[in-house]
């Protein structure tokens, strides 16, 4: 038999779910706004699961993939606990955007670092950002396992990736084994870029005991069915595996493991013309994409620099010099 779950100022007892709401900061006028919560705790014993969402207010198809997934979940028949935040950033969100623009555009210099996702793990007594990340990061430190969910911003798509905290972080391999069971077939290993840097949500998570990785599906500002079913199916995939709920894992129909992103960005500027589709094996020098200037003609083809998988599209359909292109993955 469970033990209540005691988090976020609430109770919840075994084999129930209840809907709850934590204070995060108050406004000029007065307004309190609040973090809202999904607690399902189990009527048995065992791991407890943080899931997040929209910590940029743009990742809505993140808000999908969590409801669908935990529709079906019946908590009298289910080991563990959940702890899931649908909406990681409520201003950011309210305001359909990556930041919460209102506040940023308020007090640029005092709203940074502006984004809550690479300043954990966060201050209570910061500014916006960081207190929004001391208050999730209290709630992922008493979870055993966790996975934040994003879409890239408007204007790209993901394949739906797992990307992996640093290597060198003593939890690394059991974050790995998540992302496996997970089941996209699209994993990244790195140790360099933005998505290991120190301050990312899933590398402080992992640093902490908390395996955890950055899930990336879909394209921010878009609500898309074939994603939000994928996605649902990811968590049913990691349930099934940490044994809370039976059933079987879903394997991809390939595993492509990544080592590196190389993002290739236009030198010139124009109509943008993808030429591969999303998830397509390209061999170097194959044809990426082209940019044709508004007569018409062609002024620049992006090919790729080394062999790899297409993993990130841009679907702008217009660039300027200096904007990605393109991604690929390097295997």
């Amino acid at each position: 038999m469970a033990d209540s779950m005691e988090i976020a100022g609430v109770s919840v007892a075994p084999g129930t779910r209840i809907r709850h709401s934590l204070k995060l900061v108050e406004l000029a006028d007065g307004t309190s706004i609040s973090l809202p919560l999904d607690l399902i705790n189990g009527a048995q014993a065992g791991p407890r699961l943080y899931l997040g969402a929209a910590i940029h207010g743009d990742e809505v198809d993140g808000v999908a993939i969590l409801f669908r997934a935990l529709a079906g979940i019946d908590p009298s028949k289910m080991s563990g606990s959940i702890v899931c935040v649908p909406v990681q950033h409520p201003l950011s969100f309210h305001a359909d955007h990556r930041l919460p623009i209102s506040q940023f555009i308020k007090s640029p210099l005092d709203q940074a670092p502006a984004d809550a996702w690479t300043c954990f793990p966060g201050n209570h007594d910061g500014n916006l950002s960081e207190i929004l990340a001391a208050t999730l990061f209290d709630m992922i430190k008493s979870c055993d396992w966790a996975v934040d969910i994003h879409t890239p911003t408007r204007g790209g798509r993901y394949v739906p990736i797992a990307i992996l905290p640093h290597p060198e972080l003593a939890d690394h391999e059991r974050a790995e084994a998540m992302a496996e069971a997970w089941g996209t077939g699209w994993i990244l290993r790195t140790d360099s870029g933005f998505y290991v840097a120190d301050g990312i949500l899933c590398v402080e998570a992992t640093r902490a005991g908390v395996p955890c990785f950055t899930f990336e599906t879909g394209e921010g500002g878009r609500l898309e069915e074939e994603v939000i079913d994928g996605g649902a199916q990811n968590i049913r995939n990691v349930l099934h595996w940490l044994g809370m709920v039976d059933g079987e894992i879903e394997a991809p129909k390939h595993t492509y493991l990544m080592r590196e992103f190389v993002g290739l960005r236009a030198q010139r500027g124009g109509l943008l013309f993808p030429k591969v589709s999303l998830g397509d094996l390209v061999k170097k020098g194959d044809l990426l994409c082209s940019i044709v200037d508004i007569y018409g003609d062609e002024v620049e083809e992006i090919v790729a620099p080394q062999d790899g998988v297409y993993v990130r599209a841009t679907t702008l359909s217009t660039v300027s010099r200096g904007e990605r292109a393109a991604t690929l993955g390097l295997l």
